[in-house]
């Protein structure tokens, strides 16, 4: 047998040790729930439980693939809503947390649609898909049959559209926006690209269990490769298909967007924020740092700050919004409603 023969065998023996290191040690890194993740639902015992300001109906649509998705519309009760703002929740919580996430976006006269994506809530369970919190093609389906179904609400539909999304469901507010062009302002908390997270996670996980040396020595491409070659192995184990935002955010060209990073997030840190903006060219953007905020609890450590941020961004979106529309929905807001159709809720 050749020397070149021999060359050839030892470095792909190398290859497959080095792979294996690697996805043994940075496999559960795509399965294991975020460290710092924050009680979401239990925020919502910070609201009132009787406001009269806001008013609740609870609906429910069809998605593009047969399922029914459970959520709410909230407008406030004594006044016409200004815009109408899409939730997106983030993975292992409900879209109902948008009543503690956009208090301050109601109180200020936005109206807020929010739903259960699938396998969560009260929204159906596809059998198909095991969701984690990794981006995959349902819950932009999901997000896009949402849209559709505003689309077909009169006196909502002639409103300017925005979107709020955190962690993953920021991640989806960002991909049907790029693709969306009604959606010029979308705003994110906690929004991070697949592969930047992962090479991040799977570096601090390693320097927990691996020796020194090993990482140091190992090329980045290497664990990108390991990376790549899991994620194929993972979305088969899933039933998804998982969604690479890095191409699609070059769509949001021309776009505001609002960035809020929490200073002690160890989940997303605000680096992977960074990643994203210097992919997005001629957006309009800000980044709004929170301080003592970890994951998701960006509004519950810094409220005023999160509020009076949200409340300028969406409210730029109202003054830039078609003269038209807004005649259009005075018109439809003065026709016959149906005292029926919504209910007042806490």
């Amino acid at each position: 047998m050749s020397w070149l023969l021999w060359c050839v065998l030892i470095a792909i023996t190398v290859e497959i040790i080095i792979q294996y290191c690697i996805m043994r040690a940075a496999y559960p890194v795509l399965f294991a729930p975020m460290p710092d993740r924050f009680n979401l639902i239990g925020t919502l015992s910070q609201l009132p439980e009787n406001d009269d300001r806001i008013q609740i109906r609870n609906v429910k649509f069809p998605t593009m693939d047969g399922l029914t998705l459970h959520g709410f519309i909230a407008t406030p009760t004594n006044t016409l809503p200004k815009g109408v703002i899409l939730f997106c929740h983030p993975f292992k919580s409900t879209g109902r947390i948008a009543l503690f996430q956009c208090q301050g976006l109601l109180n200020a006269g936005f109206a807020v649609f929010a739903f259960d994506f699938r396998n969560h809530g009260e929204s159906d369970t596809d059998p198909r898909y095991q969701s984690i919190h990794w981006l995959s093609q349902y819950e932009l389906n999901d997000t896009r049959s949402a849209i559709q179904y505003l689309r077909t609400q009169p006196e909502l539909s002639v409103l300017p559209l925005g979107m709020l999304g955190m962690s993953r469901g920021a991640g989806t507010a960002l991909a049907v926006a790029a693709k969306d062009p009604e959606i010029q302002f979308v705003a994110c908390e906690g929004a991070f690209l697949n592969e930047e997270l992962f090479l991040d996670h799977a570096i601090r996980w390693g320097e927990r269990f691996l020796p020194p040396l090993f990482i140091q020595i190992v090329p980045t491409s290497e664990v990108i490769r390991a990376f790549r070659i899991m994620i194929w192995y993972s979305q088969r184990r899933q039933g998804c298909r998982y969604i690479n935002l890095k191409p699609r955010v070059k769509g949001l060209k021309n776009r505001n967007l609002l960035f809020f990073t929490g200073e002690k997030d160890q989940s997303v840190v605000p680096r992977m924020t960074q990643l994203i903006v210097k992919r997005i060219p001629d957006a309009h953007i800000t980044v709004c740092s929170l301080p003592g905020a970890i994951h998701n609890a960006g509004r519950f450590a810094q409220l005023e700050k999160f509020d009076s941020t949200l409340i300028d961004f969406f409210s730029r979106m109202v003054e830039s919004s078609s003269p038209v529309k807004e005649l259009e929905f005075s018109k439809r807001m003065t026709a016959p409603v149906d005292p029926l159709s919504s209910k007042r809720s806490a």
